[in-house]
């Protein structure tokens, strides 16, 4: 154990003061091993007085892979979180009494006490061949409603079985049966019923407390992902199924397409059209306890417009949420699908929603730099129409601007992303605390540090 602490200890000094030399280390294994850290500050502070919240913490993981044999292999990975320094994340807001809602989410979202653990994220039995592959186990994911998500210290895993089936060069399909999650910001792993509710949970439709958190019932997640790709016309169909078992069927068709331009320049366009309903009794007989109204049915409609060239990139994105009932898809599987995602919030929770939002990227190759910026108005229903607003939420805009780098040149394996934010109500009344706390009036600021090294 100690052995393991010391290396895991290694590449942290390594990210703070280089990279290791792996032409100069002699491995002598037939294993693929990656080890990997993440250094992640994030402060938050607001305009009005209330509680203002910073953490400091560090994961490692180290994940091993055998060789392929006969198509088969076997992969697993392990990671360990602490924190290094933080304010009193436990401590309530003196004025509305909730809690940290962002910084919260760099250790133990389900104990904020629990300040270093570990987790295992994969374990798989995998086999590939050129027209098929699956997996067994646990492995990471990456749909349209679950995914990694944004941020953090390490993103979300998923448990079940995984199947591809690759015809052409055209088209792949994809078949994910999921019985257990560990998300984003948590140390175990849980059941599909019983993720749900880790985060905020939230408000019913009558404005009290969600009481559906432990609640839930839930066995299992069919993702279908069929797509197809032309490269050469720079053209992409998905469309996406996701059943969650007693809770909802959630359908997604998407295409994108670049247009040749000329200056080697391409004008960027995309189209969105999702359908969500409720099945069965949404989690619970008791209407009180359920997670979802099975009678809830919502329509999103998203386009995007923009160009790009090999510098820079530039794109529009619209919105809107509409139907009866609120649009959801738990907040602990992954983030939004729409164009109109911005990190660090979500439009999930609602319906009646209007986004529209900008993006601009600008690229500096040969430095190893990227700088960028979101910009958005988010008009949602009124913060105390619960039937279709989860969180009270208010209207709100929000402006984001970041900056990447890579250092290829004396710092391999190392990159570097910083982010500052701020979401600003749109509402002209005055606001209740709680439609503010965690949600708008802040300026957010994330700092972070990755390092991976391989070897194979």
């Amino acid at each position: 154990m100690k052995k393991i602490i010391f290396f895991l200890g290694l590449t942290w000094s390594s990210t703070a003061f280089g990279h290791v030399d792996l032409d100069s280390v002699n491995v002598k294994t037939k294993l693929n091993w990656t080890l990997g850290t993440r250094s992640f500050f994030m402060s938050t502070t607001y305009y009005d007085d209330f509680k203002n919240d910073f953490s400091w913490a560090q994961s490692a993981f180290v994940k091993l892979e055998t060789p392929a044999y006969k198509g088969f292999s076997i992969s697993g990975r392990y990671a360990i979180f602490g924190k290094i320094l933080s304010s009193d994340l436990v401590a309530r807001d003196p004025i509305t009494g909730g809690r940290n809602r962002y910084e919260a989410g760099l250790l133990d979202v389900t104990d904020l006490g629990n300040n270093y653990f570990g987790r295992v994220e994969e374990f798989q039995l995998k086999f590939k061949t050129e027209l098929l592959s699956f997996a067994a186990g646990r492995m990471p994911i990456n749909t349209a409603l679950i995914n990694p998500q944004d941020g953090r210290l390490s993103p979300t895993f998923v448990e079940g079985l995984f199947v591809n089936f690759t015809p052409d060069r055209f088209n792949t399909a994809t078949l994910n049966y999921i019985s257990s999650i560990s998300p984003r910001s948590t140390s175990s792993w849980f059941g599909i019923g019983e993720s749900m509710g880790l985060y905020p949970i939230g408000l019913d439709t009558e404005g009290n407390p969600s009481a559906y958190i432990g609640n839930v019932n839930s066995d299992f997640i069919s993702v279908f992902d069929w797509k197809h790709v032309v490269e050469e016309d720079a053209f992409s169909f998905e469309f996406n199924h996701t059943y969650v078992q007693n809770i909802s069927s959630t359908f997604l068709t998407q295409f994108q397409r670049d247009w040749k331009l000329a200056n080697s320049k391409r004008l960027v366009s995309g189209l969105q059209i999702m359908f969500q309903h409720g099945i069965k009794d949404g989690g619970n007989e008791n209407a009180l306890l359920r997670y979802k109204d099975p009678y809830d049915e919502n329509w999103i409609l998203g386009v995007r417009i923009g160009m790009k060239s090999p510098k820079s990139t530039w794109h529009l994105n619209f919105t809107h949420i509409g139907g009866k009932g609120r649009y959801l898809s738990p907040r602990e599987w992954g983030r939004d699908p729409f164009f109109t995602f911005i990190p660090r919030e979500r439009n999930e929770g609602f319906s009646e929603v209007t986004a529209v939002t900008a993006y601009y990227e600008s690229r500096f190759s040969e430095k190893g730099l990227v700088f960028y910026g979101h910009a958005g108005l988010h008009f949602l229903p009124k913060a105390n129409t619960f039937k279709i607003n989860k969180y009270a939420f208010p209207s709100y805009a929000q402006g984001n601007l970041g900056v990447k780098y890579t250092p290829e040149a004396w710092g391999r394996g190392l990159d570097f992303h910083g982010l500052i934010l701020t979401k600003l109500a749109l509402e002209k009344e005055e606001l209740m605390p709680g439609w503010i706390y965690n949600k708008v009036n802040l300026v957010h600021v994330n700092l972070i540090a990755n390092y991976t090294i391989q070897w194979k």
